[in-house]
């Protein structure tokens, strides 16, 4: 203990300094301030580094100095914002590293070399405190705690650490075990900083997680609503469609005005980018996109298409069907001079029936085995054709592809009613 000369005193308050100041940077990296006011800081330090100081100049390293420390920094941990079991945690992990590094500073250095002790006790703390704040925390995960049962639990091991501190201490372990065991708890500590973040991290993806599945579940929600008003609106439309050419049909001969504002009207419900409408939203999507490119690639496109909304078809099996044909169908038709595409699916009694024409050059006529065309593609045609195959079978259903005067003729037929 030093004595009670200016040198002494002056070397208790110097080191008291850097202690404060440390303890500082390590509750800015694990805590949230609760006010950035500069004029609170300075007292509420400045409180604990007196509260500190007076405690070393009366007990030294001893159980009473280092209550008085876990004291001072509860209170200044206050002022900050989270949790009080991570509060309690940072204090007593910190009170913890202190007693450590100075158990370990008493063992290596001879007691009669006090200031030399002091030195080698600040400068282990230090090498601490640059480890602990190197760990990479998030700042959003300042303001969240763990559970409270994982950090009562991270809140035992530096009680632990703390009596086992003490005992090497005040022990009669030879002095260089004791410094090598301090160590290793030291360590020991700093991985439970490692440990609470990869539990934080894993608790701040698992939160992130649950508002995101919550989120979907909300737009899932709201996507059904919009589903529903705009299969209502379509429906309205079409009944107005009805009811325009029921007024033309009256109008004629009338006001030639009337004739061209009922046009007009019936011209402004037309949904150019709908090109089919069954009331099968996932149908309708893949048909309207396919057909929109066919209208925009190809000269001549005709269709005919009518669907119940609910089917046993499965629309991954349909998009496979249709897909792979007007993919095909489109890509066979852009390199003839007709660009011609015709298609036609029905459903009678329990039968889906495809019927797809399309212009192509260079296929004999007669039967195409979808085998041959899908080794070789001939002419744009050939490619998903085996997956449209399977799907076929899987429903029980028969294929047939042949050329007629250079065109493609699709036959398909599955029998819905057998599943």
């Amino acid at each position: 203990m030093y004595g009670k000369t200016a040198y002494g005193l002056a070397v208790i308050l110097i080191v008291h300094i850097l202690h404060t100041a440390l303890l500082k940077k390590v509750l800015d990296a694990f805590l949230y301030p609760g006010d950035k006011n500069p004029f609170l800081w300075k007292p509420v330090f400045a409180g604990y580094y007196l509260l500190s100081a007076a405690a070393y100049g009366a007990f030294s390293i001893s159980l009473p100095y280092e209550l008085c420390s876990l004291a001072g920094i509860l209170g200044v941990a206050c002022f900050y914002r989270g949790a009080w079991e991570k509060k309690l945690w940072i204090s007593l992990v910190y009170v913890c590293m202190d007693t450590g590094c100075g158990a370990a500073a008493a063992r290596i250095v001879p007691a009669e070399a006090e200031m030399q002790q002091s030195a080698v006790w600040t400068l282990f703390l230090l090498a601490c405190v640059l480890i602990i704040c190197h760990i990479p925390d998030p700042k959003e995960g300042r303001e969240i705690a763990l559970d409270k049962k994982q950090m009562l639990l991270l809140i035992v091991i530096p009680l632990l650490s703390g009596a086992a501190f003490f005992r090497l201490l005040y022990g009669s372990a030879d002095r260089g075990m004791a410094a090598f065991l301090c160590a290793v708890i030291i360590a020991l500590n700093l991985c439970v900083f490692y440990l609470y973040h990869i539990l934080l991290k894993n608790y701040v993806q698992l939160r992130e997680q649950d508002i995101y599945k919550q989120q979907t579940i909300a737009y899932q929600n709201q996507l059904e609503v919009i589903m529903e008003s705009q299969s209502r609106i379509r429906a309205l439309r079409h009944d107005m469609k009805n009811h325009v050419l029921t007024l033309q049909g009256l109008a004629k001969g009338s006001k030639p005005e009337m004739t061209e504002y009922l046009a007009s009207m019936q011209e402004f419900m037309q949904n150019p980018s709908e090109h089919v409408y069954t009331g099968n939203e996932a149908l309708d999507s893949l048909l309207n996109f396919k057909l929109g490119r066919a209208k925009e690639e190809l000269k001549q496109v005709e269709t005919n298409i009518v669907l119940p909304e609910k089917m046993k078809l499965q629309s991954f099996d349909f998009n496979v069907i249709v897909g792979n044909l007007l993919d095909n169908a489109i890509a066979a038709a852009m390199k003839t001079e007709e660009r011609l595409l015709r298609l036609s699916i029905r459903m009678e009694n329990g039968v889906l029936f495809l019927y797809m024409v399309n212009s192509c050059r260079d296929i004999p006529d007669g039967a195409c085995e979808i085998r041959r065309l899908s080794e070789k593609s001939l002419a744009g045609h050939g490619i998903g054709l085996a997956n449209v195959k399977r799907v076929v079978e899987k429903y029980h259903g028969d294929m047939e592809m042949r050329c007629e005067n250079n065109h493609m003729v699709t036959d398909i037929m599955l029998y819905m009613k057998n599943l």
